[in-house]
């Protein structure tokens, strides 16, 4: 061990006294410092900006961790394979050159510890490397509130792990060549192609395999993010012995020279055994995992995995459907299937490793779809699918027709674009992809589809049809499809679990409605279905009333048994930005406990935010506690002296309304937009939400919107959709100010590095009169 160190601390004197070393320090602390000042600086203004406008503003929306390192961390990864070959290319070949490689020969060091020493002298450099970079993350450490020293730690070994890795390398390379400029070419060219060898054949599946294995760029990207795999840190460790064997079977070779086939087979036994090693470790199910940040942000949400809890450890087999013409087909593709599997599924098979995947290749369109046509006019179908198969870099003999593929998956509902089929004890389930840039599906949506799988009968809220109410299956502004039923849509209903459809109160409501919904009719209803609706509020259904000024008649009489009373007029707030009828309003502390919707949840944990909706023409609704029931606000408009509730007739598009006291109108401190409804019967809680805007559930409504699908989920006792909502980053704050962001930035970038070459020059000048 002496000798090791010994060697190590000579290889390190050689490199410390090196111009190239100092060279790499230098640019790797200015680098690191120019990306992380320049926006600690403007996220400095920023803050200062916001306090003096919002005393009680909660801070950044994201990690400020995240915001700043982030860059710095892809940058430093994509590009650190430059600056190796400039410290290894003389480490071994520096002692063939000038024939000291002699003298350790003859000397009573082993080869082992030649390696050894050489090696462990470029770790310490490297160490040296990485303390220099450091100096900005402890400044980082110190500028954010509550950043994560974890998180540092993990980021910090995945460099390690990647530079040293890069280093053995390197140090195997300068044994084949005495000539060190020959030597860091060709290190260059071994670590660039290792950098970027995942974009290369990713279409053939034994490349794709191939190159996975050998990519170390992205094999970092898990622990710079802050979490720590077995597999990642054991793929390092490997790759190290293996280059640091082959580096020692080389120079045995050299000293005792020995058959070709004999140095074959020791290269040849390694990288097997290497392989074996790695390829065990990475398995689904042995792989161990720590997530070192405070949100556990890379780690399922705690309710998905207790959803993957109540699966019995049988085959998850999940099949995707990838249609050359459809939607989003591209990332579907074979080039993409590493990026599918290890980048959205590997969350999943941590928790849940038996996971099994197919692929399914085909091409076809919707009936009476010639958008593709059109496209490529005067073309056969076979010739466009040839055109989009050179496109895509992929062979046309891969995909198969759609007829081929009826008899696997029933698509005649679907608009053929990406899919996944997802089977379980013999139940299959659709999880579906989206269009670009979210193209897979959110934990949310997978959780949906595993509630489907266990599930022993659907879920289906129903909504009263037959007098023009709102369709939960057309898409038009004024109907609700593009929350509850549209497909494509990767926030509806549908994607999270719970189907959609109408009934007619003709027929009478079914037993088995988990959630009824009468939203907004156009006409009156019949005693008999009036009757049928109170029969089924009075045994205990759940159910949601959206109603509209103007036509509260139509519902009025149902309502009336819940003391529920929609007052007549309209709500008006006349400005000059925006309609008289159409308010932004909060949800009360009530409302936003209701679900868990991403604003609703920040204000159960923070109590600031909450959810808000927009309406568009809405009125008040009075009530008092009737036949049991506890009647709460969830939605209201704050009251002023700009706002009343018109009885007149009002007429949006024209000169603004005036209050009129003499017509009627009102003016009150807080006008009450929804109410929900409770009470105990039949051993159960029955909910009852009334609304008195049915518009702010519509398309264009819902944009601005962030109750979302809250309503539905509180009428469904909050079983679906199933929340995956991390909390709040802590890190939300800077520490300083803009003027000291200012001074640090001129220290940082400018007289840090000055100092640095300075004090180089020194060293280096002193070394050479020496």
């Amino acid at each position: 061990m002496k000798i090791i160190l010994k060697i190590a601390r000579a290889e390190l004197r050689n490199l410390f006294y090196s111009p190239i070393a100092w060279l790499v320090l230098i640019l790797f602390y200015f680098f690191a410092a120019i990306m992380f000042a320049i926006p600690v600086e403007r996220y400095a203004i920023v803050q200062e900006v916001y306090l003096e406008e919002q005393p009680d503003w909660v801070g950044f929306a994201q990690s400020l961790c995240n915001l700043m390192l982030n860059p710095i961390i892809d940058k430093v990864a994509e590009h650190i394979y430059l600056f190796i070959p400039l410290l290894t290319m003389g480490v071994i070949n520096r002692e063939i050159s000038n024939g000291t490689i002699r003298l350790l020969y003859s000397s009573p060091v082993t080869t082992r510890e030649i390696v050894l020493g050489k090696y462990l002298g470029l770790v310490l450099f490297n160490m040296m490397t990485l303390a220099i970079t450091a100096v900005v993350m402890v400044i980082a450490y110190f500028n954010i509130r509550g950043a994560e020293f974890q998180w540092f730690f993990s980021m910090f070994l995945g460099f390690f792990l990647l530079i040293n890795s890069f280093s053995a390398i390197g140090l195997f390379i300068s044994c084949l060549t005495q000539y060190q400029i020959v030597a860091a070419v060709f290190t260059f060219a071994v670590l660039f192609v290792l950098n970027h060898i995942s974009a290369i054949w990713q279409q053939y599946d034994f490349f794709r395999d191939i190159t996975y294995a050998l990519s170390m760029n992205g094999k970092a990207g898990f622990m710079l993010r802050g979490l720590i795999t077995s597999r990642d840190v054991i793929y390092f460790v490997l790759i190290i012995i293996l280059f640091l064997g082959f580096a020692l079977i080389k120079l045995k070779s050299t000293q005792q020279p020995q058959k070709w086939t004999v140095n074959f087979l020791k290269y040849a036994g390694l990288l097997v055994i290497v392989s074996l090693l790695g390829y065990i470790s990475s398995r689904p199910g042995f792989v161990a995992y720590a997530d070192v940040t405070s949100n556990k942000v890379n780690t399922l949400h705690p309710a998905t995995q207790g959803m993957l809890r109540q699966l019995d450890g049988s085959p998850l087999t999940v099949t995707l459907y990838t249609n050359l013409l459809g939607r989003s087909s591209g990332s579907g593709l074979p080039q993409n299937r590493n990026e599918y599997v290890w980048n959205f599924w590997e969350p999943y098979l941590r928790f849940y490793p038996n996971i099994k995947f197919r692929y399914e290749y085909y091409y076809g369109l919707k009936p009476g779809d010639s958008s593709v046509f059109r496209q490529y006019p005067g073309k056969t179908l076979k010739q466009i699918v040839d055109i989009h198969a050179e496109i895509f870099n992929v062979r046309p003999s891969l995909f198969r027709p759609f007829d081929e593929i009826k008899n696997q998956i029933d698509l005649s509902q679907e608009d053929m674009g990406l899919t996944m089929q997802v089977e379980y004890k013999g139940k299959k389930e659709l999880l579906r992809a989206y269009k670009p840039p979210g193209v897979w599906p959110d934990q949310v949506n997978v959780s949906g589809t595993l509630k489907r799988l266990l599930a022993t009968e659907d879920v289906v809220v129903k909504f009263v049809s037959g007098h023009f109410e709102r369709n939960p299956l057309e898409g038009s502004e004024r109907d609700y499809a593009g929350h509850l039923s549209s497909k494509s849509g990767k926030e509806a209903l549908i994607n999270k679990g719970v189907d959609v459809d109408t009934i007619s109160l003709n027929a009478g409501i079914p037993s088995d409605t988990r959630l009824l919904v009468i939203a907004d009719p156009r006409s009156a209803y019949t005693t008999e279905e009036q009757a049928r609706i109170s029969k089924y509020i009075r045994e205990g259904g759940n159910a949601i009333f959206f109603a509209e000024p103007l036509k509260n008649f139509i519902l009025q009489p149902v309502l009336d048994s819940l003391g529920v009373y929609l007052d007549n007029g309209i709500i008006v707030s006349p400005n000059e930005h925006e309609m008289p009828h159409i308010s932004s309003n909060l949800l009360t502390r009530a409302g936003n406990f209701m679900a868990k919707e991403p604003k609703m949840q920040v204000f159960q944990d923070y109590n600031i935010m909450g959810a808000s909706v927009q309406n568009e023409g809405t009125g008040n609704i009075s009530f008092k506690d009737t036949n049991g029931f506890k009647i709460e606000p969830v939605i209201v408009q704050a009251g002023d002296h700009k706002t009343w509730l018109e009885k007149g007739t009002l007429v949006v598009d024209s000169a603004a309304p005036v209050f009129s006291a003499a017509e009627g109108d009102i003016q009150k401190e807080q006008y009450v937009v929804a109410v929900k409804l409770t009470r105990k019967i039949n051993n159960k809680e029955q909910r009852i939400v009334v609304c008195y805007d049915a518009d702010f559930m519509g398309l264009r409504r819902m944009v601005n919107s962030s109750l979302n699908l809250g309503l539905y989920s509180w009428g469904l006792y909050n079983q679906y959709p199933v929340y995956a909502n991390y909390p709040k980053a802590f890190d939300r704050f800077l520490n300083i100010n803009s003027s000291y962001a200012i001074k640090q930035k001129l220290v940082m970038v400018y007289l840090v590095p000055a100092i640095l070459i300075l004090g180089a020059i020194i060293l280096l000048v002193r070394r050479k009169r020496k």
